[in-house]
């Protein structure tokens, strides 16, 4: 792994070398990933990292910031609810099953006292996507309906998945796949997502006219896509 200084602060990296012929610099899982060509020397590659260090910095802030952010699933760590900060508190408790709780700014999970000398974080990740799989449930519908009637048209079926690279799919057959993870910010957000993916049933593409009709339905759409990006 190789670094670079930046107002007192390391910017850590990591080189990966392929059929490129360009250098490109990625932030993935809050890591610095330099792709770059086989023949780049570590001279090359090192004078791009100092020229876009600032870029660097910036993009590491903003991922430390996002609420996808990867996760320890640990007492009083910070998760986002529908845009909202909630904390995660855990407790152990005298009983034979697991329970999660969502109130007063809080996700409370209650895990058996048999589990308090253990690694539990696996399953409290387990929980806590169950919980937003079960909120998306409930917002996707609502969001789908409220789309339905404003722009006229509806998919053939949609489903809720948990995706890593998208918010939102439309295929060919005009099935929609939306993102659960969507559930960690607005529902602005989300009923952007669903617009979008619902002019694709029109335009399956993103021409003038599709970016026409998702602004004609939602003017101030560019707000919703900031959000996202963070």
């Amino acid at each position: 792994m190789k670094s670079i200084k930046y107002e007192n602060k390391t910017i850590a990296y990591t080189v990966s070398k392929a059929k490129v012929k360009n250098i490109y610099i990625s932030i993935q899982n809050g890591e610095v990933v330099i792709k770059a060509p086989w023949y780049a020397t570590s001279t090359q590659i090192q004078s791009i990292v100092e020229e876009k260090r600032e870029w660097i910095m910036r993009k590491l802030s903003e991922y430390n910031s996002s609420p996808r952010k990867a996760k320890e699933y640990e007492d009083g760590e910070r998760f986002q609810i529908l845009g909202e900060s909630y904390f995660l508190n855990i407790y152990y408790k005298d009983t034979n099953t697991a329970n999660l709780n969502v109130e007063n700014g809080k996700i409370e999970v209650i895990l058996p006292l048999a589990y308090a000398d253990q690694d539990n974080s696996e399953q409290i990740k387990k929980m806590i996507d169950k919980m937003y799989y079960m909120l998306a449930e409930k917002e996707v519908e609502h969001a789908m309906e409220k789309t339905r009637k404003m722009v006229g048209l509806a998919p053939e079926e949609y489903r809720i998945k948990k995706t890593k690279s998208v918010w939102g799919s439309c295929s060919s057959n005009k099935k929609i796949t939306i993102n659960q993870d969507l559930m960690m910010y607005s529902r602005k957000a989300l009923e952007y997502v669903v617009l979008h993916e619902i002019c694709h049933l029109r335009y399956m593409n993103h021409s003038k006219k599709f970016w026409a009709m998702v602004e004609y339905y939602m003017p101030d759409y560019k707000d919703a896509e900031k959000e996202l990006k963070r």
